[in-house]
């Protein structure tokens, strides 16, 4: 998908007095866009509704109303529920230019001097080279406000990077001096990285497994009996989010069939990490696991008798690893 970013003329920037924030971290993810707005945590579904001139509008506390470019969006909540497109589905990438816009919103004109991004995998030229063209003046609405917003510099991040970070500053790594571990269990896929006491990432380690929307796919045909037609991959992860296990607003209970396809998902999950560890196991100090799915890899944590461990809010520990803001 071809995506062009409108700016504003020079002139035009010059006469707005902008405000500087030194840093902030969106984290515009396939299952959730996250970043933090001073004390406050933002938490909105990865979806993306482009409205049509007859169509209505609408915004909440998980949805904003957006125009740019002369189109008028939904993101979140309200745009999962008018069919909008999922990140996990479409990709992440090609609709950063819209997802982080809510998290640069602000009542008068600001600068962001860096706007940091998590992605798989920071030296991959094409991802690089999307996101590098939001180092721009965007103006855009967001909820019926004009807001103008410069970011000086977009700078990626691999992801797990600030998870690692914000384990080793609040000292919660057990054996520091040893390699450690992140695995981090997105919608779209997920990826366990190992990291050395410094802070290196070993390249070879970097492993990219099944995310949650393949669970929720297997899912889907497991429970195509019960459905009667492919159950949507977003309703079944947003029930097993909320462990209710119920399809929609159908009555339908897939907990039965949740269990097993889960324990099989896991399986997965762990064979492939014993494979390409094999030579990393017998040294390796500690795995933490992050992400909104995180918990679903509880019988792998209690089978390895403490040694992988689920990080306290999981959702979010990559995120306030990478939220070093200073303002």
């Amino acid at each position: 998908m071809q995506t062009e970013y409108r700016q504003t003329t020079a002139d035009a920037t010059q006469r707005c007095v902008a405000a500087t924030r030194t840093q902030l971290a969106v984290d515009p993810g396939n299952r959730f866009v996250k970043w933090v707005d001073g004390q406050t945590l933002h938490c909105i579904p990865s979806y993306v509704k482009e409205l049509a001139d007859w169509e209505e509008g609408g915004n909440d506390g998980q949805s904003y109303e957006i125009g740019f470019d002369g189109k008028r969006y939904i993101i979140g909540r309200l745009a999962q529920l008018m069919g909008g497109s999922p990140a996990f589905e479409v990709g992440k990438t090609d609709l950063a230019h819209l997802l982080i816009l809510p998290a640069l919103a602000s009542d008068s004109p600001q600068r962001i001097e860096r706007l940091v991004i998590p992605t798989p995998d920071s030296r991959h030229s094409l991802t690089i080279a999307k996101l590098k063209q939001l180092e721009a003046t965007l103006e855009f609405s967001v909820n019926g406000h004009d807001c103008l917003a410069t970011i000086r510099k977009i700078e990626p991040v691999d992801e797990c990077r600030g998870a690692f970070d914000f384990a080793q500053r609040r000292s919660i790594w057990r054996y520091p001096n040893r390699n450690n571990g992140i695995v981090d269990i997105g919608g779209g896929t997920a990826i366990a990285r190992l990291f050395m006491p410094g802070g290196g990432l070993l390249r070879d380690a970097d492993i990219v497994l099944p995310g949650t929307s393949h669970l929720a796919q297997r899912l889907a045909a497991a429970i195509l009996p019960k459905v009667g037609s492919t159950a949507d991959a977003g309703m079944l992860m947003d029930s097993i989010a909320s462990n209710n296990y119920i399809y929609g607003t159908t009555g339908i209970d897939f907990s039965r069939e949740f269990v097993a396809v889960r324990d099989a998902w896991v399986a997965d999950i762990r064979q492939k990490l014993n494979a390409n560890w094999m030579k990393h196991l017998s040294g390796l100090g500690e795995l933490i696991i992050i992400g909104g799915s995180a918990s679903l890899l509880q019988p792998m944590c209690e089978a390895s008798k403490g040694r992988f461990k689920v990080a306290p809010r999981p959702q979010f520990f990559n995120l306030y690893g990478l939220n070093k803001e200073q303002n």
